[in-house]
């Protein structure tokens, strides 16, 4: 149902009322274009099948990861995010969660056609983090099975449980 509604998005996103047409770039000097270089965060961690959307309307959203003892905790900024846009999906034989998904501009196109400045991020978007981040030197295994995440105030929480398991598998997360 997913590659569905991304396919809709794409055709949705081919209409010129919803494309970042107006992105304001504050530095305007020699270094702009440089947090697209480094990924999406500015701090090189996006993978290149994250940018792997094809298109203007394409973007990696920026994520805090946190260890504590008992799991890890993945926030990933996605203003405007509804829960039915977002899919989440964690690969254990990668050690990989995969968030996909699109944030709409909203408005009808008459309202949009009249936008002078667009600086929000809108369009399809890929994110992967693997855990445990390789240079955290942390051996734990994921529990797989006990991943929970919640979207809310346009930040969507994963709690990633640490635990001793010998199997792995795909699995879709539901968002609550």
């Amino acid at each position: 149902m997913l590659a569905t509604q991304l396919h809709e998005a794409q055709r949705h996103l081919a209409n010129p009322y919803h494309q970042d047409q107006h992105r304001f770039t504050p530095t305007g000097g020699p270094a702009d274009g440089r947090a697209d270089d480094m990924g999406a965060d500015g701090n090189g961690n996006a993978t290149d099948a994250d940018a792997d959307l094809g298109g203007a309307n394409s973007f990696v959203p920026p994520v805090d990861v946190f260890n504590t003892a008992d799991n890890w905790t993945v926030h990933v900024a996605l203003p405007g995010a509804k829960k039915e846009d977002v899919a989440l999906n964690w690969d254990a034989k990668k050690g990989q969660l995969a968030i996909t998904g699109m944030v709409h501009r909203p408005g009808d196109e008459p309202f949009l056609a009249g936008m002078v400045l667009g600086e929000r991020r809108v369009g399809l978007f890929e994110r992967r983090v693997t855990l445990p981040p390789a240079e955290s030197g942390d051996k734990d295994d994921v529990d797989g099975q006990g991943i929970k995440a919640r979207l809310g105030d346009g930040v969507l929480v994963v709690v990633v449980p640490k635990a001793e398991k010998e199997w792995t598998e795909v699995r879709k997360v539901d968002i609550l």
